[in-house]
């Protein structure tokens, strides 16, 4: 059965126990994939583009892949950390690292999506900014220089916080009181990754944005 890999950070990561209820967008997808295809989600926290490469996680799938599999990659939010070991220029090497990418899989017969990093749930004075600089239309750039599809998760999320409001747009994320779940007893105001109620929201975005292309792998609406 061919296979749809999902290359991406901690947003689309799957996640230990102890993390719950912090869910990736990636293991909400499976409900939205035909029965005929395999999801591969290769998603791990904390990772770059430059740092899937260095380390050997974009190789060891890579080896895995096979003619008439297919690739979702979204990268964006570790690119600006300034460490050795992830950050990329978002005009030089993130483009390089994503050109390098999405020509080997092609080599290997496999089709590729990009897709832009989801935002974070970043309001100032009653308004909600975008944290990830250049990086979503460098991304945009390399995906039309390479006649690849891709779907703008940037904006599509974005959009979706500010029409939820910024109160109710915590149940989208790791952002909420003491004394609910297990896992943190002390609460947490994380505006980043998510809890089901977002990944399941991320999921379905990126299930009809996806449609535009009639990829093989979704499931008939």
């Amino acid at each position: 059965m061919p296979r749809l890999f999902i290359f991406g950070d901690s947003t689309a990561a799957a996640k230990e126990d102890k993390a719950r209820p912090e869910t990736g967008w990636g293991e909400c997808f499976s409900r939205y994939l035909s029965p005929s295809w395999i999801l591969d989600n290769r998603a791990v926290n904390g990772r770059s583009t430059r740092l899937v490469l260095s380390n050997g996680d974009f190789f060891r799938a890579l080896s895995d892949s096979a003619e008439g599999d297919a690739a979702l990659i979204q990268y964006g939010h570790n690119e600006s950390k300034m460490d050795e070991e992830r950050h990329t220029d978002p005009w030089t090497s993130f483009k390089d690292n994503l050109t390098y990418m999405a020509a080997s899989l092609g080599k290997r017969g496999v089709s590729v999506y990009f897709l832009t990093p989801i935002a974070r749930r970043c309001f100032k004075d009653g308004i909600l900014v975008d944290t990830h600089g250049d990086y979503p239309d460098a991304m945009k750039e390399t995906a039309k220089e390479l006649s690849i599809p891709l779907i703008d998760m940037t904006k599509a999320t974005m959009d979706m916080i500010r029409e939820t409001g910024e109160e109710e747009s915590r149940e989208y994320f790791m952002n909420f009181a003491p004394a609910i779940y297990e896992n943190y007893p002390e609460g947490d105001e994380d505006n980043t990754h998510l809890r089901p109620k977002g990944a399941e929201a991320v999921a379905s975005l990126v299930y009809s944005l996806l449609r535009q292309y009639e990829p093989p792998f979704l499931i008939k609406a």
